[in-house]
């Protein structure tokens, strides 16, 4: 028995001692992502069946080890509006790697189809990072959030795109040069007066009834 005990003490000691020293380690390791403040909002108001580029969001890794950033649509706050799908909102560039305390701007696209209720709509941008730490069983991760705040107006876009104001445009801005070119000849009091003339020699003047050499 005595020969037991002392088999078991300095077994014993190495481990306690390597726990005791994989404690600090750990302590110096963390995870963390940070978001903007103010909320997303959409300036002016949208249309059913519109896409919209949205105010990009500014995201930071508050921690020591490198993140994966992916953005997400959940409904977190409370208040007045209609939660916001999560496919209405697109992250239109690629997936972002931040640096240890890296910050970086994210753009969103708010595609809006063409059942889309008018109404405010109320969410929050939820900001993942990948990375986790181990304590215990448990892996703990890290996010952040900020509302996402627009409002729809009844009507539809559908059918004024780029390829139909593309024409419209241009004919517009001459018809409107082409009236006032006409107004300032009218007020300025000119007179312009048109003459044809034929190519040959010995033609007729339709005015005067005169050859015209």
């Amino acid at each position: 028995m005595q020969l037991r005990r002392w088999l078991v003490v300095p077994l014993a000691l190495p481990t306690a001692l390597a726990l005791l020293c994989g404690l600090p380690l750990r302590a110096e390791a963390s995870v963390g992502v940070g978001v903007q403040a103010g909320p997303v909002r959409l300036g002016n108001a949208a249309h059913a069946g519109g896409s919209y580029a949205l105010p990009p969001v500014y995201v930071v890794n508050t921690g020591t080890e490198a993140e994966s950033v992916s953005v997400r649509v959940e409904r977190l706050s409370p208040g007045a509006g209609r939660a916001v799908p999560p496919s209405w909102i697109r992250a239109t560039g690629p997936a972002v790697r931040l640096a240890p305390h890296q910050g970086a701007r994210l753009p969103l696209q708010l595609v809006l189809p063409g059942g889309a209720r008018p109404g405010r709509y109320l969410s929050d941008v939820v900001v993942t990072g990948s990375a986790a730490i181990s304590a215990g069983r448990a892996n703990l991760g890290v996010a952040a959030a900020t509302k996402l705040e627009f409002r729809i107006e009844p009507g539809s876009t559908a059918g004024l795109g780029p390829a139909t104001a593309g024409p419209v445009v241009p004919v517009l801005a001459g018809l409107v040069l082409l009236v006032l070119v006409i107004v300032g000849v009218r007020r300025s009091g000119l007179r312009i007066r048109v003459e044809r003339r034929a190519a040959g020699p010995g033609a007729v003047d339709r005015e005067g009834g005169h050859h015209v050499a």
